[in-house]
């Protein structure tokens, strides 16, 4: 193996793929498309293989780069000027929760579970679903939440974290046992709230002592 030949070959791909990035623009990994993510990829894969196969000519590497990089600009431009076909690469925006009500056909079309949704409140600081106006899904997946402006109704001035008590109609044990209650205790709750079947029950949460039931759809 020509080591030398190989230490070239990377240096000049880095080159070549640093100003190729460099021009698509500036991005976060989080706001990529779908097309971003399938040209990275496949510019990476043809840089290995351009590094790896030093007997062939560095242009044979270079210009699948080139011709994806013009691919991805060319794209990139008419979805400026042709907003369906923007809509087609990028997707849209998806409301996930509006006015505290969560939208489970949303959830389903996105796969979306509950554990990936109270997770991403709790790193954004909210504390019951009931506080946020809006939750959407962005284009990247990225999940934006608007609360309100005053505190809705349900929400107290120091509300406890969100604790999942039934999610798709099982019950979590290690929740209910950890506030001291019992399958007993839901159960009569959930019918004095009208909902006499746990199989019924999408999600069921305790805010600020209080219960919150969604029901399946």
């Amino acid at each position: 193996m020509d080591y030398l030949m190989v230490i070239w070959r990377t240096v000049f791909l880095y080159v070549v793929i640093f100003f190729v990035f460099r021009i698509m623009g500036k991005r976060e990994i989080g706001e990529l498309s779908l097309l971003d993510l399938v040209v990275f990829v496949m510019i990476a894969d043809i840089a290995v293989i351009g590094i790896e196969n030093y007997d062939g000519e560095i242009i044979e590497a270079v210009l699948p780069i080139v011709t994806l990089f013009i691919i991805q600009m060319t794209i990139a431009y008419a979805s400026l000027k042709l907003p369906f076909l923007r809509k087609v690469i990028d997707g849209e925006p998806t409301f996930l929760i509006h006015n505290g009500k969560i939208n489970q056909k949303a959830m389903k079309k996105l796969r979306y579970n509950m554990d990936d949704l109270l997770m991403q409140l709790r790193e954004k600081g909210v504390r019951n679903i009931s506080e946020v106006e809006f939750g959407i899904v962005e284009a990247s997946g990225k999940l934006s939440v608007y609360e309100f402006v005053e505190p809705a109704p349900l929400a107290a001035v120091k509300p406890a974290p969100i604790l999942t008590l039934i999610q798709d109609g099982k019950v979590m044990k290690e929740n209910l046992k950890g506030i001291g209650r019992t399958e007993s205790w839901l159960t009569a709750e959930l019918r004095r709230y009208g909902h006499p079947d746990l199989k019924d029950v999408f999600l069921c949460s305790l805010e600020d002592d209080a219960l919150r039931i969604f029901r399946k759809e």
